[in-house]
This record gives structure tokens, sequence and C-alpha cells, in this order.
């Protein structure tokens, strides 16, 4: 939520409390006790969303996809360089192929490249699972290995998970400002006209609670006016 947004929604906060102390003054007026209602439940929509937004953590995945890149790439480099003994001794073209995969090159692709090439040792390890038990590896291993490449390949989606969530809380936060909007100037304000002369106190208080004071703009303005 940003500066503006807060700001109307503290606005919104003291237009609801304001009806709140009045409400015996519009308790027979139904179209007043209704938009008053869909203001609360504006406010309570938009608490929700942001409540959601923050939990969604971005920076905290990052050193859990380290940990497991370490250790993907760590297993899959040894598995490489056997794959290639076992391809050269039986002159597998494929296999051979993965000579020189050392891990400062797994560490020097993108995430997707990297993950493609751990992929496809893990494919061969499973194909070649009868001859890998010669040089160590057994099948424990090699689910392991997949294991790891499986927990990699969760990782590197997540932050991009995470910001298309944030993406989304974020759009719907404009939507429920739009529907908060429209409840304060198309139902509230004109409705408000109602007690005006019959209910000043009300009709004023309610008017002085619908400026938007944005706190974090003045204290900016006041730090600028300051440093001159």
């Amino acid at each position: 939520m940003n500066d503006k947004q807060n700001a109307k929604l503290n606005m919104a906060d003291r237009v609801s409390d304001t009806a709140k102390r009045y409400e015996t003054v519009y308790e027979d007026i139904a179209p007043m006790k209704a938009a008053v209602a869909e203001l609360n439940a504006d406010i309570s929509n938009i608490r929700e969303v942001e409540k959601e937004q923050g939990a969604v953590s971005i920076a905290a995945s990052t050193l859990t996809k380290q940990a497991a890149e370490s250790l993907m790439i760590q297993s899959c480099v040894k598995l490489a360089n056997v794959l290639y003994v076992i391809g050269f001794t039986s002159d597998n073209k494929e296999l051979i192929s993965l000579q020189g995969l050392s891990e400062n090159s797994f560490y020097r692709m993108e995430d997707n490249a990297k993950l493609a090439k751990a992929q496809q040792l893990g494919d061969r390890a499973q194909e070649q699972a009868s001859e890998l038990k010669n040089y160590g590896i057994d099948e424990a291993e090699i689910t392991a290995i997949n294991a790891s490449i499986n927990a990699y390949e969760a990782l590197i989606s997540k932050p991009l998970d995470a910001i298309g969530v944030r993406k989304q809380k974020t759009t719907n936060l404009v939507q429920l400002f739009a529907a908060l909007d429209s409840t304060l100037y198309d139902k509230l304000d004109k409705l408000m006209v109602l007690f005006k002369n019959s209910q000043p106190d009300f009709y004023s208080e309610y008017r002085t609670a619908r400026n938007i004071i944005n706190t974090s703009a003045r204290s900016k303005k006041k730090e600028e006016e300051e440093e001159k």
C-alpha cells in the first residue's frame, strides 16, 4: 500500500468512526445504513488484502535457493564426470559430450539452463543406473540427486511466483480502493445532504473526516523546508 492509499484508508476509518457515533440519527434511513455497511466492508476488504500482500515474502527464498543450488551442482558435477567415463568406455557420444562440465561452468549458467542441464543428467543417471553402481553410485544416491534437482526447480520459480502474487494483490488493492471511492463519492457524500440542516454536527464532522491527510507527504515537505 502506498502513502496515498494509506492516507485514504485512514480517512475512511475516520468517516466510519463518525458514522458509528451518529448511527441513531440515520437508523431509520435504510439506504444510509446500507452505505455505511458497504463502507465498513470496503475497509475490511482492503485491510485483508494488505495483510495478505505483506505476508508474501520474496527475499526469504533466496538463501534457500542458494543452498539447493549448491547441493544440486555438487551432485551433478560428480554424476557428469562418472557418466563421461561410462560414455568414453562405451563410446556413447551423448555421455562423452558431458566432458568439461565443472562447478564453475554450472554456476555461470542462467537458472533455467542450469535446471535443464541438471535434468538431463538426472535422466541419463536413470538410464545408466546399473553401470553407475560399479562406480559407487547406487539407486538411493540417484534418487537423492533427482530430489535436489526437483528442489532447485521449485525454488527458482518461487521468487517469480511471489512477485506475481504481489502484483495480483496490488491490482486487487487498486480495485478495492476504486470501490471505496465509489461508496464515498457516489453514496455517502450524496446522502449526507439529508442531514446538512437537520443534523449539522453530524454533517460537519463527516465533512471534516472526509479530508485526506497524507502524513507522509507532510513530513517530507517539513523536512525539505528545514533543509532550506
